[in-house]
């Protein structure tokens, strides 16, 4: 288990334990010392599904994230939030669900505001803590773009649990040294290092310093949550791509696609006049776009959109000389379009591509050819993108920038893509729906 998955656990657990603290506080105000153990017992089961609620909204709301919580500031604003949505969130369940009905509904109140001061107590405390407890020292050798950003991420966020003691450029001379002298603990070099034998000999006698050797790459993806395209090579995607120990996962993943893409298209039709009529009004031309995408494999298929820019061409695209990026602020959207856009109710209609199995909700951003057949040509392994199913959104859409409109912000969604290829599962395709309500909500992407 990584170190970034137990403050994960660190904080989960510390956030439960304010949440029954905060109750009971909230129980012994309202009831006095002799009559509030009574009240105990009525309270645990209906707290017990609010509680798994409000876990889930910190963690939607980004707050089990070192982005987040490294920055108290950002993390007091983001904390209120999610508990005044928390708190609307189990005082709609006591009202409508008779069978987490309490009363009087002051105790939710007095709750919710009792946990608030315990949590941002607590969250001060954790970030406090994080940057001055003893981290583990690395030494990071070699030098790349992939490794500088690895190097001024650890830098940023001692929360993280690393320090970097070292940085070694030649491996050849006094690393043996080094290591002992800085207390190392990781060594973490880029694949490149392994073919040097008198490197990993030096690495071997050090084994009684009780260091550890790390891939840079495999560190890398760790930390960030992406694949580092400058450290890997073709060797890496035949020792990390087993797709078919993915069979399993791809065939419930498509049952849950279809039942998923049916019961929202039931719910599409029945919002389709309003959207076409807010639409035309609006703007004349075509209600739907037609698009080309690069499917899995390759193949060419073909999406369908809500229109939400001024109308060109006879596909209903705002383009008249050929593919182009959208861009911030584009001044091609719409009224109406600025509306589907932030709600993404204009990607609605390709509900129907997931029914026939062109797209999945989750995998990879599909592209227009256009754009695939000179970014196949400039971005290494770009094509290893179209092994899976593409999806309406992926793990490059819940990280910043959200949204990629150019070249270079295209090999970064890649080190994304390649990340949720090697990793994808069941837990991680919820996480993602769940953040990509996040991104919804919060106006972010485009």
């Amino acid at each position: 288990m990584s170190l970034g998955t137990y403050r994960t656990l660190m904080l989960i657990v510390g956030d439960i334990v304010i949440f029954w603290i905060g109750l009971t506080i909230a129980l012994f105000v309202r009831y006095g010392p002799v009559k509030f153990a009574n009240e105990i017992p009525i309270h645990i089961f209906p707290f017990i599904i609010v509680f798994s609620i409000w876990v889930l909204i910190f963690y939607i709301a980004g707050l089990y994230e070192v982005r987040t919580t490294s920055n108290y500031q950002k993390t007091l604003k983001v904390a209120v939030s999610s508990m005044f949505a928390g708190g609307l969130v189990a005082m709609s369940l006591f009202y409508f669900v008779p069978a987490l009905t309490i009363t009087p509904k002051t105790n939710l109140v007095l709750t919710v505001l009792f946990t608030l001061l315990g949590l941002l107590g607590w969250r001060l405390f954790f970030t406090s803590a994080s940057k001055h407890t003893s981290k583990i020292r690395i030494a990071l050798l070699g030098s790349s773009p992939d490794i500088e950003e690895l190097a001024h991420t650890i830098f940023s966020y001692p929360q993280l649990g690393y320090s970097i003691a070292a940085r070694i450029t030649d491996t050849q001379a006094g690393i043996l040294s080094l290591i002992r002298d800085q207390k190392i603990d990781i060594v973490v070099a880029p694949r490149e290092a392994h073919s040097n034998t008198a490197l990993i000999g030096t690495l071997y006698e050090a084994l009684h310093n009780r260091i550890r050797f790390i891939d840079a790459s495999m560190f890398y993806e760790q930390i960030l949550g992406k694949v580092p395209v400058s450290l890997i090579s073709k060797i890496w995607f035949l020792e990390n791509l087993a797709e078919t120990e993915k069979t399993f996962f791809e065939g419930v993943k498509r049952i849950l696609d279809i039942v998923l893409a049916t019961v929202i298209g039931l719910g599409a039709i029945i919002l389709f006049p309003l959207i076409a009529i807010l639409i035309k009004i609006d703007s004349s031309g075509p209600i739907f776009i037609r698009q080309k995408r690069v499917g899995r494999y390759g193949k060419p298929f073909t999406i369908y959109k809500y229109r939400t820019m001024i109308a060109l061409s006879s596909d209903g695209l705002a383009e008249e000389n050929g593919a182009q990026w959208s861009q911030t602020n584009d001044t091609r959207v719409t009224r109406a379009g600025k509306i589907l856009r932030s709600t993404r109710i204009d990607e609605l209609p390709q509900i129907w591509n997931i029914i026939w199995g062109e797209l999945s909700f989750i995998g990879p951003r599909p592209e227009r050819p256009e754009f695939v057949e000179s970014l196949r040509k400039e971005i290494p392994f770009y094509d290893v993108r179209h092994l899976i199913r593409p999806g309406l959104s992926g793990w490059a859409q819940i990280n910043p920038p959200y949204y990629y409109a150019s070249k270079e912000e295209t090999l970064l969604k890649l080190q994304y893509d390649l990340f949720y290829i090697k990793n994808r599962d069941l837990g991680l395709d919820l996480a993602i729906v769940l953040k990509t309500l996040m991104v919804i909500l919060s106006q972010q992407g485009r």
